[in-house]
């Protein structure tokens, strides 16, 4: 990988142990709903009456923040101990009397266990040419030079390809950790297996899906600090946020709905120009419709405002100097939609 990037995949311990319970309680992490050899083999590692098994089957949803828990476990540290981690983005409540605080210790109980480690291992072994396939196909994404080059400004930060056996399909999770200290941000997507072929499971999702989903996540990186400094100029035009529908109304809400709407728009349209950019603008235009699709109304007006800026860019500056335009082009539809 060129550039600023740390990339690493393979399987995580953390996302195996909430996958492996959640199959021991009940639930199958399989969205096709098959009972594969390796689902029946992480029950079998976990006895039926431990109590985390227990806890974890009275938990809901909302206990869970409304993410998987294959999401919220990365806020720790590795098994056994599952120390509170420097990053508290998704779950700041450890220690209190919470759902998932009081599932941690039995948590760390059965991930210290024997037969908890024994599977482990073994799972790491059965899956090592997979996780090494999803490597080489990460390598071949080469996603960072042209998103630094449109972005016009370096994307230090470290990424890991997740490979999680015990997932179906293209996942939804991802997630960024701005870390202490300057370090670069931490970036985790998830990638559960797309096929079996000959009896091994195969993670290797296409690397224009891996390539986009990396754009996506590390364009965060930067765009979120750029809005939040123009947030004064931005947050009195959130009666635009109406105008969402779809995932797009039900995923960003409360207080910080709003700017977090800008954040997306404005990284969404422009992973839609980069589709464009480097698969074809047929591409292009699949990403920009699948938006409108979910939702995001404000992507058709701020997508043209992309193509405009590129086609008048005379020398390499950051995307960052096109926020004044960005505000403006709100007002107008703000204004437009007051009438």
């Amino acid at each position: 990988m060129k550039g600023t990037a740390s990339v690493a995949a393979d399987l995580d311990e953390r996302v195996e142990l909430v996958c492996a319970l959640e199959a021991a309680a009940g639930g199958n992490p399989c969205s096709t709903g098959e009972d594969s050899p390796s689902l029946r083999a992480a029950r079998a590692a976990i006895p039926a009456g431990h109590e985390a098994v227990r806890l974890f089957r009275a938990m809901t949803a909302a206990d869970w923040r409304h993410r998987h828990p294959s999401l919220v476990i990365l806020d720790f540290g590795p098994p056994p101990g599952l120390a509170v981690a420097e990053q508290r983005d998704h779950y700041a409540n450890a220690g209190r009397e919470d759902a998932v605080s009081r599932l941690l210790p039995a948590l760390r109980d059965l991930a210290g266990s024997a037969a908890w480690r024994r599977w482990s291992e073994e799972n790491r072994r059965r899956h090592a040419d997979a996780a090494a396939r999803l490597r080489e196909v990460v390598e071949e994404t080469d996603y960072l030079p042209p998103l630094e080059e449109y972005l016009g400004a370096p994307l230090p930060h470290e990424y890991r390809f997740v490979a999680a056996p015990l997932l179906h399909g293209s996942s939804p999770h991802n997630v960024l950790y701005r870390r202490p200290g300057g370090k670069p941000a931490r970036i985790y997507t998830i990638c559960g297996h797309v096929a079996v072929r000959g009896g091994a499971l195969d993670f290797a999702h296409p690397v224009a899906d891996l390539r986009r989903t990396a754009w996506h996540e590390v364009c965060h990186t930067v765009v979120d600090g750029w809005t939040q400094e123009f947030r004064a100029e931005l947050e009195p035009l959130s009666p635009l946020y109406a105008l969402m529908s779809g995932r797009a109304r039900s995923q960003y809400q409360g207080p910080p709905g709003w700017l977090h709407m800008i954040d997306e728009h404005v990284i969404r349209a422009t992973v839609a120009r980069l589709s464009a950019r480097v698969d074809g603008e047929e591409a292009g235009r699949r990403v920009l419709d699948k938006e409108r699709a979910e939702g995001f109304a404000l992507i058709g007006p701020v997508h043209e405002l992309l193509r405009e800026h590129e086609a008048g860019r005379g020398r390499r500056t950051d995307l960052r100097v096109l926020y004044p335009r960005l505000v403006a082009l709100l007002r107008r539809l703000n204004g437009g939609r007051a009438r």
